[in-house]
């Protein structure tokens, strides 16, 4: 790999080999790797736009076994049923764990795997050892980020039913990750993504989108509805332009820091909500760096770097 371009050969997709029974739906998954177990949860509509780009940082691969999986309906991954609930996708989370007989895992979620990710740190706090959460996409509140989230989808609705299934999954990337996004997964996903996002774009409006809307989870009531705050380390990251494609990510990010205290935060440059497929490699590197400095066994703790002073600006 070079040390700034984007470059590993022609293809270089993950193949998810592995299956799994969970409760009403059968899961692809794929192990790679040793070392401290990290489950990868992709977002919407995309399956592999997670553990794809991260080959593009190998220490990451080479340090730790990173399970990843695809969530029901999507590549393969069947699901049984018309619905699935954000407490159902995190409930199949712990079932993966379950068939590997791993006890504790880090996790690591981009967007709406980062909400599955989100509700499994309420449901299985003793399962997560850490997380690194990748813009989780929380239902928002403040009234601009709603009426764009509201916009986001009505445009991409329309096309879906007209029957432009792929033209929907990539006008609602568009409106909410802004137009170099497109070609970033292009560049960063397997040669085929498009295709395959096409076949999935069912279970992203009539599975996810549904979920999401069902969810009863408010960061403004957090302190109400969760009984126990999740205590294991956690890193929120943000993609530095994000809030120019869509409001809302700020709030989240906000709400992370002030709601967690023991949460840690990551700045990606030149990246909006799909920070992984635009800045892998700064993704990777902020991943390892937090898991180092967290691990499983005390003795093997990165400390943390040095606070930076005024005076050494």
């Amino acid at each position: 790999m070079t040390q700034n371009a984007l470059y590993l050969g022609r293809e270089w997709n993950v193949d998810h080999d592995r299956r799994v029974e969970v409760k009403d739906a059968e899961l692809r998954y794929t192990v790679i790797g040793e070392g401290e177990p990290v489950v990868c949860i992709h977002g919407t509509s995309i399956a592999d736009s997670l553990i794809t780009p991260l080959r593009f940082y190998p220490p990451l691969m080479e340090n730790y076994q990173l399970i990843s999986y695809y969530r029901a309906g999507y590549n393969g991954s069947t699901l049984k049923t018309g619905e699935l609930s954000i407490e159902g996708g995190a409930e199949h989370v712990k079932q993966l764990l379950d068939h590997l007989g791993i006890e504790k895992a880090h996790i690591m979620a981009f967007s709406f795997g980062g909400v599955i990710a989100f509700q499994f740190l309420l449901s299985y706090p003793e399962r997560a050892h850490s997380a690194i959460l990748l813009e989780p996409y929380l239902p928002r509140e403040e009234p601009d980020a709603v009426q764009a989230n509201i916009d986001a989808y009505m445009g991409a609705m329309e096309l879906y039913n007209a029957g432009d299934k792929l033209g929907a999954a990539q006008r609602y990337m568009e409106s909410v990750c802004g137009p170099s996004f497109l070609s970033a997964v292009e560049m960063t996903g397997p040669l085929d993504v498009w295709d395959r996002v096409e076949e999935c774009v069912d279970t992203t409006f009539t599975v996810d989108f549904p979920a999401i809307s069902q969810w009863g989870f408010k960061m403004s009531e957090a302190d109400a509805l969760v009984g126990s705050k999740p205590s294991m380390p956690v890193l929120a990251m943000m993609g530095l332009d994000s809030e120019s494609a869509m409001p809302g990510f700020r709030a989240t990010q906000r709400f992370l820091m002030g709601w967690l205290p023991q949460a840690e935060r990551c700045g990606i440059p030149n990246a909006t909500h799909g920070m992984q497929s635009m800045n892998p490699v700064a993704v990777g590197e902020a991943a390892l760096g937090f898991l180092r400095r967290n691990p499983m066994t005390e003795a093997a703790a990165v400390p943390a770097p040095e606070p930076v002073t005024a005076g050494a600006l």
